[in-house]
């Protein structure tokens, strides 16, 4: 009896030996300590405090579409006074080693309001028309500019403008013969010379089809 005992001790003492570093480690690397990144959209701290957040490039079709994100501040910081300071975006291009070419549309500089952000998805801002020769699906090094000369790079996703992003357009000052349209006209907003200086060569590559948002249909079960 002893000995059976003695063998269960053992085996007991074994399996917390065991379990020591699974659960030493619970108390690190928190899931609420980490960004909640929804569905994927890209995401960055830049060294001034601005967090850039969700970004996207919505796609009606292929070649052309609408950069969004939310921009934010310091979580730390008060928002009716930091707003005031806070670095508007101004530049928005590719990254130097991006597998896709992107022109943005002059825009009108972007700040965050004094509720400490700015979600370009909302009507009320709008987001920034770009060209190039991505589709959804695309994977595209972005970087954005702000006006204290800050750059900071994000990975973007390409998704098609469907369902959630349905509603989303560019800035209203730039969004005539844009989506929807086949008019060519150029962009009349206002634009930083940042932008200007940012963007490349407009990309040849001509817009397809609109992308078909329906659902596929599946067979009825057992057919």
């Amino acid at each position: 009896m002893t000995t059976i005992l003695s063998r269960k001790l053992a085996l007991a003492a074994g399996l917390v030996c065991l379990a020591t570093p699974v659960l030493s480690s619970c108390g690190f690397d928190y899931a609420t300590d980490r960004p909640n990144v929804i569905a994927n959209g890209g995401y960055v701290q830049s060294g001034n405090g601005m967090r850039v957040l969700a970004t996207r490039i919505v796609a009606d079709t292929s070649h052309r579409g609408v950069f969004i994100a939310t921009l934010a501040l310091n979580p730390t910081a008060n928002p009716v006074v930091a707003a005031k300071t806070a670095p508007t975006l101004v530049g928005l291009t590719t990254r130097s080693d991006s597998p896709f070419q992107m022109t943005a549309a002059p825009f009108t500089p972007i700040a965050v309001t004094d509720t400490g952000a700015v979600n370009m998805a909302d009507s009320s801002a709008g987001g920034i028309k770009v060209t190039g020769n991505f589709g959804a699906g695309a994977m595209i090094p972005v970087t954005l500019k702000f006006s204290d000369g800050e750059e900071v790079s994000v990975q973007t996703p390409v998704v098609t403008q469907c369902h959630e992003f349905a509603s989303v357009a560019p800035q209203a000052s730039t969004a005539a013969g844009h989506h929807k349209s086949s008019a060519s006209s150029e962009p009349t907003g206002s634009a930083s010379a940042s932008v200007s200086d940012s963007a490349t060569a407009e990309p040849s590559a001509e817009p397809t089809a609109p992308y078909d948002c329906s659902f596929p249909s599946l067979p009825a079960i057992g057919e």
